[in-house]
Formats: C-alpha cells, sequence, structure tokens
C-alpha cells in the first residue's frame, strides 16, 4: 500500500452475515481518509469523511488495493483531494458513500460499483417479472403456457410457476453477483456469475415443478426454465439500455490521463 492508494475492506451490515466493501484513500502515513455513517448500524442518519488509523479503518479485516476503474490524478493529488475533505458532513449509502467518495478522489467521478450492482439487478428483476406477466397475458384465454419438446412431452407452466421461478432465480443471481464483486472480482465476471447462477436456478426450479409428470418432463422443464432466464436476460437488457443515462462529466482536471 501506498500514498494515494483506494484501500478496501469487508465490513458487515449492522451484525448480519451480509458483507459489503469499505473504501477509502490512503494518505500514507498509516492513516486512511474514508467517508462513513456516523452510526454503522443506521447508515442512513449521516455521516462525514474522516481521517482514522488503518486499523480502525480496517476493523480486523483483510486490506486490499483498488485499481478499478484506473486512478486519472497522480497519487500525491489523490491524498491531497481526500485530505481536504476531512471533517467535511454527509453520507447516504445510496448517493455518497465510501466508495462514491474514493472513486471521486481518484478519478474525479463518483461512482459506486456496490451500488450500481444492486441497481441493475433491482431493474434486471422487474424487466423479468413484467416480461413474464407479458407473455402469459399474450396467452390469451389459454390457462397454461405450454411447452412441448421434441420428445413429445407437454409440461404447463402458470404464473404461479413462472414468477416464483423469475424470483428465486434472481435471488441466486444477486447473491452470486455480490459475492464475486466482495471477493475482488471484475464487474464482468461478477455479472457472468450472477447470470450462471441465476440461469441454473431457473432451470432447478421449474425442472421441479415439472417432476411429476416424469423424467421427460424434469429435462423439458429445466430446458424451459433456461428459456425463461435467457429471455428476461434480453428484456433486461433491452430496458437498461432504454434507461441507460449519458456518460458523467469527469473534473476538467481529471481528463487528461497520468502516465
Amino acid at each position: 500500500m501506498a500514498r494515494g492508494d483506494r484501500l478496501a475492506a469487508e465490513r458487515r451490515f449492522a451484525g448480519s452475515a451480509v458483507t459489503y466493501t469499505h473504501h477509502g484513500i490512503d494518505v500514507g502515513d498509516g492513516t486512511v481518509v474514508h467517508a462513513r455513517p456516523d452510526d454503522p448500524e443506521r447508515i442512513f442518519d449521516g455521516g462525514r469523511v474522516a481521517r482514522t488509523s488503518a486499523a480502525e479503518f480496517a476493523a480486523g479485516a483483510p486490506i486490499r488495493v483498488i485499481t478499478d476503474p484506473p486512478p486519472l490524478y497522480a497519487p500525491d493529488e489523490i491524498a491531497a483531494r481526500a485530505l481536504s475533505f476531512v471533517g467535511r458532513d454527509g453520507y447516504c449509502p445510496v448517493v455518497e458513500n465510501c466508495e462514491h467518495f474514493a472513486t471521486w478522489c481518484a478519478t474525479g467521478e463518483r461512482g459506486s460499483r456496490q451500488v450500481d450492482l444492486l441497481a441493475s439487478r433491482v431493474g434486471s428483476a422487474t424487466a423479468r417479472v413484467a416480461a413474464v406477466v407479458a407473455a402469459r397475458a399474450a396467452a390469451g384465454a389459454a390457462e397454461r403456457v405450454a411447452i412441448r419438446t421434441a420428445l413429445g412431452t407437454t409440461v404447463r407452466f402458470g404464473l404461479r410457476t413462472l414468477l416464483p421461478a423469475t424470483l428465486v432465480a434472481e435471488g441466486a443471481a444477486i447473491a452470486a453477483e455480490w459475492s464475486a464483486h466482495q471477493a475482488g472480482h471484475s464487474p464482468e465476471r461478477s455479472r457472468r456469475a450472477g447470470e450462471s447462477a441465476g440461469m441454473a436456478t431457473s432451470a432447478a426450479v421449474c425442472a421441479a415443478a415439472a417432476a411429476a409428470a416424469g423424467p421427460a418432463a424434469i429435462v423439458t422443464g429445466a430446458l424451459a426454465g433456461m428459456a425463461l432466464w435467457l429471455g428476461g436476460s434480453v428484456a433486461a437488457g433491452v430496458a437498461e439500455r432504454a434507461l441507460r443515462p449519458g456518460a458523467p462529466l469527469r473534473d476538467a482536471k481529471a481528463r487528461q490521463r497520468i502516465d
């Protein structure tokens, strides 16, 4: 670790088993500048930017260095930017958290991949549910959605199967993607982990729902679950691109990359 590095340490949400990554800026003298809530168990009640020892920042967890997105300022300037905000009031886990602050110090752009991950998954779940409901409505007066394979096996799924499968699979996806992110994997690798877990769970839920009809129906159900997930991914991707805002402006000084 060195002056100007972005540091990260794993923390737990208010005594739960769910972890998140706490971010800060290494000042180079054994201290770290980081944004934090006044009360870790009441994270929406405000907070401030503080300068503490590295040990207090880590709270007993290993510290690792964050390099993505790459810094656009020299190390001394990153540290100076962080120090200039020590004592500043204001903290919100959604729009002004420790990762927003550390990313801004290094790049001139406020960003939090943890928030982005959760927002993306919530949007994905919404798009998937909407796609399932729309598909069911398009069936008109049909009582159920039927899927027939070359095996001659017909499996019928209604909303009582499709909606739970969608929601359970999305829950598995967010858990896998969050775990991969907390382990330090890239956004792309984390996303792939989530998508793989979601598809596998969707296939398993639909296969279980068809189990009473026999082995062939189980295979058909699994294939239907995979198709359900893939169709939802397409719908979620379309919705995300439609709602994606333009690229945020960076600080003027950050437009010139450092060597």
